[in-house]
């Protein structure tokens, strides 16, 4: 027999989910924790079933946005340590397999948020577009609609991408588990790499004035890339003092202004800032 997966540990947990949501087959699923293709004559076969079920239960299904269904309400089959051992051998629980390799000593619990955002992840990277198209927006959370428009935008959907990070921006910007100043920033390059340069700046300009759950010097930050690869010095400049403003020590601001130097052939002045990004 292989040796059984880790549900204990937060990667293996998350695949687990992935593979639940992608492919809910209990027998399957099954096979694959315990490594054991024969799941049927296994000798802890009930125990991984079990399991296999409570993770297709658990797990982030697309067609409720990703969220789970409320998990059904199963007691965990047990045995005690003097019943007979369930591989057939004859001897006593605890004089055969309760301390194996081969038991189950798995205690799953539901996932927490980070754990959810590893597998919603997984999910959304291994499903068709079209299977995308038929997952309800509205109850899909901030995580699972950046997962998306990544995945559309990299797939070539590029309306859709920034459609569905749109959305997210415009959401209530309470999840903990996103990073609301690396989308920004992305949206902006999106755009810019549509040719809607306007729009890009508009948005970082509107960003600015709202400043909803990042701080000002990060927005500015993005204004300043942007200016800077827009080959506008002056207003690079100004955002780039602005962010660093903000933020003296940050590194990227520093490079920024690197490149700001270096656009103008002020050597110098770029080494320095390079120096100290």
């Amino acid at each position: 027999m292989g040796s059984v997966k880790d549900l204990n540990k937060p990667n293996v947990y998350a695949e687990a989910l992935a593979m639940a949501a992608l492919d809910p087959n209990p027998e399957r699923l099954a096979s694959w924790l315990s490594e054991e293709s024969d799941i049927a004559n296994h000798p802890f076969s009930k125990w991984y079933l079990f399991f296999a079920n409570k993770l297709i239960d658990l797990a982030p299904k697309p067609e409720n946005g990703f969220q789970h269904r409320p998990g059904r309400s199963v007691a965990a089959p047990k045995i005690g340590r003097n019943d007979p051992c369930p591989c057939g051998s004859g001897k006593k629980y605890k004089q055969c397999h309760l301390n194996s390799d081969e038991s189950v000593v798995w205690k799953l619990g539901d996932p927490t948020p980070p754990i959810r955002a590893v597998a919603t992840a997984q999910i959304i990277r291994n499903m068709e577009l079209e299977e995308l198209d038929k997952v309800p927006l509205d109850k899909a959370n901030a995580v699972a609609l950046t997962e998306m428009a990544g995945e559309y935008y990299q797939r070539g959907d590029h309306k859709k991408g920034l459609a569905l990070i749109k959305r997210m921006l415009d959401g209530d910007r309470e999840d903990p588990h996103v990073l609301y100043d690396y989308w920004i920033a992305r949206y902006a390059e999106w755009l810019v790499e549509q040719g809607e340069q306007n729009t890009a700046e508009q948005f970082l300009m509107d960003e600015y004035d709202a400043k909803r759950n990042v701080q000002a010097w990060q927005v500015a930050q993005k204004l300043a890339a942007f200016y800077v690869d827009q080959g506008d010095v002056d207003n690079a400049e100004t955002w780039i003092e602005t962010a660093l403003d903000g933020a003296p020590e940050n590194p990227f601001n520093h490079y920024l202004k690197g490149l700001m130097f270096h656009a103008t052939d002020k050597w110098d002045q770029a080494v320095s800032s390079y120096d100290n990004a």
